[in-house]
């Protein structure tokens, strides 16, 4: 994560005095009444005949009648169906541990204030990253998978690995940038804890250990690291299931206030010429208008999942995600239709 690019635009906008409003008057809490799960699931969750659905089980919707979802974790769950692993779930593992690493080694290295120098230092921490037996089974893995997964062109994986490099380039000149600016009450890359368990109570329907990908408790912020091609509102769930997770596993006083959401574009539509991207940041209230809409997606899953029959397949009109879908096979073998020209 370009973690001095968060810990800078945080610094410079301050959203916690700008738009200390927006979280003041904040009911639904995850230690509150109105946030816990109804009798009828929780029962199920006790009985164990279902299992506690994590915050990305709950928030992150991809299937127009959340199929996916019951697959994996419905009441008649289908047995030894274990989804295709996709480029993008791959790229995605690969950009979290570069971004693991990029902190590790930037939170105490010696600032520089050369172009050129910078420029070295990056390219050398990231030769020195890449060269990890894990990372580069992963990057061998994700040539392996370009002209067999949808979406995903030859050289895409190449681009990643360039736009790795020249965001963990640009977050050495924002360390550079912060040990400049800073102030004695500024937030500071230390507070940053990530992959942080956070171990909720059953009476949220949030399963334990629940794992942001990074939060700053002290400062009430918590925030998800998302890959991609473009950001989607459904992204924002994630931090209000952490949220209400971390004040639930805590209690009050130990609210969190605010979300951040960390979007790395792992690749382009373009159909004409890939562009270098880099990092988006997108800060935001975790107000109670979220925290409803992730309250109300979670009780329409936890009633999807005590169903026992699966839901029925997408109409054709609505048939685009099936393509990209890691159970694409599995469905198509129970009578799901798709154009085979784009099978």
């Amino acid at each position: 994560m370009r973690v001095f690019e968060v810990v800078t635009r945080w610094n410079l906008v301050r959203p916690d005095e700008e738009m200390n409003e927006a979280v003041e008057d904040i009911k639904l809490r995850g230690y509150n009444e109105d946030t816990i799960i109804t009798g009828q699931f929780l029962t199920y969750l006790r009985e164990k005949t279902i299992r506690p659905l994590s915050v990305s089980n709950i928030a992150d919707v991809y299937c127009p009648t959340r199929r996916d979802l019951y697959i994996e974790k419905g009441k008649n769950k289908p047995q030894r169906v274990r989804g295709k692993t996709l480029w993008s779930r791959i790229a995605g593992g690969l950009t979290d541990q570069y971004i693991s690493s990029i902190l590790n080694d930037n939170l105490h290295k010696k600032n520089q204030k050369k172009y050129t120098t910078i420029r070295k230092e990056g390219l050398k921490l990231y030769n020195g990253i890449m060269a990890g037996e894990e990372n580069a089974q992963a990057v061998s893995n994700l040539k392996s998978k370009e002209t067999i997964s949808y979406g995903i062109n030859a050289g895409d994986t190449e681009w990643l690995l360039k736009l790795l490099c020249m965001n963990g380039i640009a977050d050495i000149a924002n360390r550079t940038l912060h040990s400049v600016i800073k102030g004695d009450k500024s937030l500071a890359p230390t507070d940053i804890k990530l992959n942080e368990e956070i171990n909720p109570g059953i009476l949220i329907g949030i399963s334990s250990p629940a794992t942001p990908d990074f939060i700053l408790p002290e400062h009430g912020i918590v925030g998800d690291i998302k890959t991609g091609t473009e950001f989607v509102p459904h992204f924002q769930l994630t931090c209000a299931g952490y949220a209400m997770a971390y004040e639930n596993a805590n209690g009050e006083p130990h609210d969190i206030n605010w979300g951040i959401i960390y979007l790395f574009p792992t690749r382009n539509r373009s159909s004409y010429v890939r562009p270098i991207t880099f990092a988006q940041i997108y800060i935001f209230p975790i107000d109670d208008y979220l925290r409803q809409l992730f309250l109300d997606i979670r009780d329409e899953a936890y009633a999807l999942i005590i169903e026992e029959d699966q839901p029925s397949f997408p109409k054709p009109e609505d048939r685009e995600r099936c393509y990209g879908c890691k159970y694409k096979e599995y469905c198509i073998g129970q009578g799901l239709e798709l154009k085979s020209h784009e099978q």
